[in-house]
């Protein structure tokens, strides 16, 4: 899930990118960084992952699976960090140098915890509730489509946290993951066809 979730990553940093190019429209850009920065926590931790499969759990590379997870928790924090900072640059509702140490506090928790989740669900919440005032006022599909990405992100994180108490939410968490990625995907591939 990890590697198809990266090639989506991928793609959607690519349309944001060639968007970017079109339109100069700097939200655009944050969003190709902020993709390019989860698509590689998701290829790292992906990569560790099947090693230490592949090693059958071997104790000695066992470290690589804490490593993986770091650098993926990492990559998301500064990721959902940008996009809540550019979005608070375009609205200018609050200093950008307060903003930026939220993800930039978050880094000292390296070990996968509900604390970590936590923090990913914060700023999700906290874009997904932006990104449904601005379908409200919009009503556009694009606006719709955004909305339900960051929605769907914000599941894909409670459903992680879940994870402690039933193994059915690590699928149902990718999946949701999966999902808001797609999301993104079709409104860049609408916003570059029309443009």
């Amino acid at each position: 899930m990890e590697f198809i979730a990266f090639t989506i990553a991928l793609a959607v940093a690519y349309q944001a990118l060639k968007g970017y190019r079109l339109s100069r429209e700097k939200t655009l850009l944050y969003l190709h960084f902020s993709f390019v920065l989860l698509g590689a926590g998701l290829l790292i931790d992906g990569l560790a992952s099947i090693i230490v499969l592949f090693s059958r759990f071997y104790r000695g590379l066992f470290f690589l699976y804490a490593f993986g997870y770091t650098i993926n928790f990492v990559a998301q924090v500064v990721a959902y960090g940008i996009l809540v900072i550019a979005y608070l640059r375009q609205t200018r509702n609050v200093s950008v140098e307060l903003t930026a140490a939220i993800p930039l506090m978050s880094v000292l928790f390296f070990e996968r915890s509900a604390y970590a989740e936590l923090i990913l669900i914060f700023l999700l919440v906290y874009l997904t509730a932006q990104m449904g005032i601005n379908y409200n006022i919009n009503r556009t599909t694009n606006a719709l489509l955004v909305f339900g990405a960051f929605a769907s992100l914000a599941l894909a994180h409670f459903f992680f946290l879940m994870f402690v108490l039933a193994a059915i939410f690590f699928p149902l968490a990718h999946i949701a993951q999966l999902f808001g990625f797609l999301l993104l995907l079709a409104m860049l591939l609408r916003v570059n066809q029309a443009a």
